[in-house]
């Protein structure tokens, strides 16, 4: 029986949601609808997302995307701009309706569908709160967590409920680039959030958690660093020198090795799809810890050639069928705990021959 395909990096919006932003006319997170499938998501004056297919917000054209691609299962979650950068109550109103929405949406499609949730983390009181119900009611697989909170930093300690949680209830937390701290270099620089801006921030939240003892205060904790890990596999001796060298200077001092720490319980997934990037993340963090992202449905995204990568990747790394299917679904099946694909359930056949 062929591997169940998983998508763990994905995005699904609320049309309300997007209505929403889009009547925030002069407010610095806003939208712009630019056609009927079509919104600018805008931070001040910079675009920080596109929507240029309905499958972004419309449920049903996801699926179909998802037989197109072969994908038999996504793991969906919010994107920016998250209701973590609105005002405190309309933050948690958003939180609420969005987790709502996808529980919906996965109990519509089982097997095809599953959901991570979404916090207000403006408010962490209300976070945990959030994240008590969706564990509880919405059964989510895993949490959403950007890589900053309007300019804080992840490992401040005020967020330690928050991961205590996730270590608790072993739900794997999904690390996701926001507006990046490097904003006004990106901004000076005009490069692209979407390059450097992203890949960065999240990588220095990652590594940040790491450096500043959050995992290794909660040992159940496991992160996906989406992009295929950020910047981090491709600077692994500037990572082990650093800290090394100057770990004492920034009175930093941990149990284990932080470059061991992110090898054993941060899993990178695929959404770069350049293989020569792929193969040096696979040399680094073996194929027990990569997962299929596609970054669904962002203009970064691949999804119809996501399958196809991971298949190269399997080819010129020589690895055995096992392993290829590890990162086609194994991993993500056993990180997120999801339930055996009932029959009959998935992408065609034809899809992923």
């Amino acid at each position: 029986m062929a591997q169940r395909t998983v998508d763990i990096h994905n995005h699904l919006y609320l049309k309300d949601y997007l209505t929403y932003l889009a009547g925030r006319t002069g407010q610095r997170q806003r939208a712009e609808q630019t056609g009927p499938n079509s919104y600018l998501l805008w931070d001040d004056d910079v675009v920080v997302a596109h929507i240029d297919r309905a499958g972004h917000y419309d449920v049903a054209a996801r699926i179909a995307d998802l037989d197109r691609a072969g994908l038999d299962t996504q793991v969906m979650s919010q994107t920016i701009p998250d209701p973590s950068v609105l005002p405190r109550d309309e933050g948690i109103l958003w939180a609420k309706r969005i987790n709502d929405t996808y529980a919906e949406a996965c109990r519509a499609h089982p097997g095809r569908l599953y959901a991570m949730a979404c916090l207000p983390y403006q408010d962490v009181d209300a976070a945990c709160k959030e994240l008590e119900r969706c564990i509880k009611d919405l059964k989510v697989k895993g949490i959403q967590m950007f890589s900053n909170c309007n300019g804080d930093v992840m490992f401040d300690p005020k967020f330690d409920p928050i991961f205590k949680m996730a270590s608790d209830h072993n739900l794997p937390v999904l690390m996701h680039p926001t507006v990046p701290l490097t904003k006004d270099a990106m901004k000076k620089s005009r490069i692209p959030y979407q390059l450097y801006g992203y890949t960065v921030d999240t990588t220095m939240a990652t590594i940040g958690l790491i450096f500043n003892g959050v995992f290794q205060r909660h040992q159940g904790l496991k992160m996906i660093h989406v992009h295929l890990g950020g910047v981090a596999p491709y600077l692994v001796r500037r990572l082990q020198d650093s800290w090394k060298g100057y770990a004492k200077e920034w009175g930093l001092e941990l149990d284990e090795n932080p470059e061991e720490t992110y090898r054993k319980r941060v899993y990178p997934d695929t959404a770069s799809f350049y293989l020569p990037a792929m193969k040096c993340c696979l040399e680094w963090v073996g194929p027990e810890h990569i997962v299929i992202g596609t970054d669904y449905a962002h203009r970064v995204g691949d999804p119809e050639g996501a399958i196809k990568a991971v298949k190269d990747l399997g080819t010129q790394a020589n690895l055995p069928q096992d392993k290829l299917d590890r990162i086609l679904g194994k991993n993500a099946e056993e990180l997120f705990n999801l339930p055996t694909l009932p029959a009959g359930v998935g992408a065609p056949k034809k899809a992923t021959a």
